[in-house]
């Protein structure tokens, strides 16, 4: 049979043939479903591409013509239409289609990364069928996601993330903090590191303190874990796991108790650890990728313990790499990112995609150093665009070479910003309610460059006025 015949009878009579050889997958009246990209049945020649490592599904690529399709298997517990969200990236032109078995929505793609919710529902017949997407004219397009919600339970789902979200308003007068990644895979200076849990033990919380009240932040964003798996505090869940990986100075209630003391609140950055091949291998299961059932509940586990042990002394979480473990039960998730402090702030890192749920409040801002997306004397509230919905923080690096340091003999480098460029950047932000997090890098013994801390003084004489 000629392929443009077989194609087009394929979108036009959809069959459970072409998605046979794929498990379906199964939808849930109640939740966000999402249709991943890379699980499609995928025609033409469309790549995926893996970010980082096998478990970093990233998105498909190459999406350059109509007969390049996404095909989907799905099984419905009863027949609905659904709000359909694509996660995508295209061209100021182009044009694509989905095609269930009960219907049709064409419309355009967005314009660079974007979530782009359809403006009509998609009927999806009870048992299992077959959705189709397709471009309707050559582009050069990219697709993470479909995410789908019965239209029967929207108002629900939209309740549930209300119910969850706490205000941002302490984090938008906050204007700017500092932020740290430093831990078990620090160095000194020059010279070898201390075995773990050593400098945990000899950290001097106190010094650390008036440093980061000497710099006027509102807040400090300290790294639990990075690019090792190694949590500053008495965790039993992470003991349960994997012995070694704690210690038995509570540093983070340290921290927490000291800064209070300055008026600085607290929050906590987590990496999930796959960088560590000792702890990684006891979380994540390969042969269940798409559920991530072990992930998900030694995560829920650590976090409650977390969460309960620090109650409001912990004002936020920021959660990295949450392309690697998307698709997820967010809501489930941030629960437990909450526990003990309903207040706490949740953040999950979308890297240069858009927001990956709406079971949070912050947005992470990776590089992000203040925009015009949100108006002057606002919330600070996204209002539109990837990041719809969530507030507008941002983090970089204010020396570097990196976030934090984790190789010997290390050199920090010159400010990136000079104290004007800096006074400026959080002058700009706040004016339409947004909020920086400056990350700084601190050797073993706690000492940072005297540069960086000299341009945070400037931001701290120009916008606290003292």
């Amino acid at each position: 049979m000629p392929r443009f015949i077989a194609t087009a009878l394929l979108l036009i009579l959809p069959s459970l043939a072409i998605a046979l050889d794929r498990l379906p997958v199964a939808l849930e009246s109640s939740q966000v479903n999402v249709l991943m990209a890379d699980r499609a049945k995928l025609t033409g020649m469309l790549n995926v591409t893996v970010w980082g490592k096998p478990e970093g599904r990233a998105w498909v690529e190459n999406w350059k013509q109509p007969d390049n399709s996404f095909q989907w298997l799905v099984e419905a517990p009863e027949a609905g239409r659904y709000e359909v969200s694509v996660l995508a990236e295209g061209s100021a032109h182009a044009e694509a289609e989905i095609v269930s078995e009960g219907g049709r929505i064409t419309f355009r793609l967005p314009q660079g990364w974007n979530k782009l919710i359809l403006p009509e529902p998609l009927p999806v017949p009870k048992g299992r069928s077959v959705i189709t997407l397709r471009l309707l004219k050559p582009d050069n397009a990219k697709l993470k996601s479909l995410e789908l919600i019965n239209l029967a339970a929207r108002d629900d789902v939209h309740r549930r993330i209300e119910r969850l979200r706490a205000s941002t308003r302490w984090l938008r007068d906050a204007k700017y903090g500092i932020m740290f990644q430093w831990g078990g895979w620090g160095y000194p200076q020059h010279g070898p590191k201390k075995p773990w849990p050593k400098m945990i033990d000899d950290f001097d919380v106190e010094a650390f303190a008036r440093m980061a009240d000497d710099t006027g932040a509102g807040y400090v964003i300290w790294s639990v874990t990075w690019c090792s798996y190694h949590f500053p505090a008495p965790i039993k869940a992470i003991d349960r796991i994997a012995p070694g990986h704690t210690s038995q100075r509570d540093l983070v209630g340290d921290l927490a108790d000291a800064l209070a003391k300055r008026n600085i609140k607290l929050m906590l950055y987590y990496h999930e650890g796959h960088p560590d091949r000792d702890w990684w291998p006891k979380n994540w299961d390969y042969a269940d990728t798409d559920r991530k059932e072990k992930f998900v509940h030694n995560l829920c586990d650590v976090m409650t313990e977390v969460g309960q042990r620090y109650g409001k002394k912990v004002s936020g979480w920021f959660l990295d790499d949450a392309m690697l473990f998307y698709p997820a039960p967010f809501e489930r998730i941030t629960k437990a990112l909450k526990a003990g402090n309903p207040d706490r702030l949740v953040s999950y890192n979308s890297w240069i995609l858009p927001r990956l749920t709406e079971f949070q409040e912050v947005y992470m801002g990776e590089g992000f150093a203040g925009s015009a997306e949100t108006p002057v004397g606002s919330d600070g509230i996204f209002p539109s665009g990837p990041q719809k919905g969530l507030f507008a923080h941002g983090m970089f690096v204010l020396d570097g070479p990196d976030w934090g340091i984790n190789h010997p003999d290390t050199r920090i480098n010159q400010p990136v910003f000079s104290a004007e460029t800096a006074v400026g950047l959080v002058r700009r932000a706040a004016e339409r309610g947004q909020t920086l997090s400056f990350n700084l890098l601190m050797y073993e013994d706690g000492s940072v460059s005297p540069e960086s801390l000299n341009v945070m003084r400037a931001v701290r004489e120009a916008i606290r006025g003292r």
